[in-house]
């Protein structure tokens, strides 16, 4: 998928949703793990989080499940990114940021979906990735 495309491939989309759909996939866990590699891969934006991470787990867990539900709805979910790139960037989150994002993203992923994880599953959610950081200003 080219991160300047219109929508996201299908085939990307039901790897996403099969991923997402996983009877592997713990939520709370995936989303403290992704946290915690985060912070080991950009240690400079701890600061920029809460102490009690709580409210961010749920608030991160609500913004993927509006990014997920539009994923069939290509102009919403620009708006959705669009929104989303605003916010961060005036938090000052930056490519290099983004990027960690990614690599923490999948590899949070991987930990949770085990052998429901594939080559295949990583490429697709990859390709969002890069998709939803172009869509929100970020590795342009």
């Amino acid at each position: 998928m080219n991160p300047s495309a219109e929508t996201v491939a299908p085939a990307d989309r039901d790897l996403i949703l099969a991923s997402v759909e996983s009877q592997k996939m713990e939520l709370d866990q995936f989303v403290s793990l992704f946290y915690a590699k985060f912070f080991e891969r950009c240690p400079d934006t701890r600061p920029m989080f809460p102490h009690d991470m709580s409210l961010q787990e749920e608030k991160l867990l609500m913004s993927l499940t509006h990014i997920i539900e539009a994923l069939e709805h290509p102009a919403k979910l620009r708006l959705i990114l669009l929104d989303q790139g605003e916010r961060h960037k005036a938090l000052q989150i930056n490519d290099d940021h983004f990027a960690g994002f990614i690599d923490s993203f999948t590899g949070a992923l991987k930990d949770t979906l085990q052998e429901d994880w594939s080559e295949e599953t990583r490429q697709a959610w990859l390709r969002f990735l890069q998709y939803v950081a172009y869509q929100m200003g970020f590795l342009k």
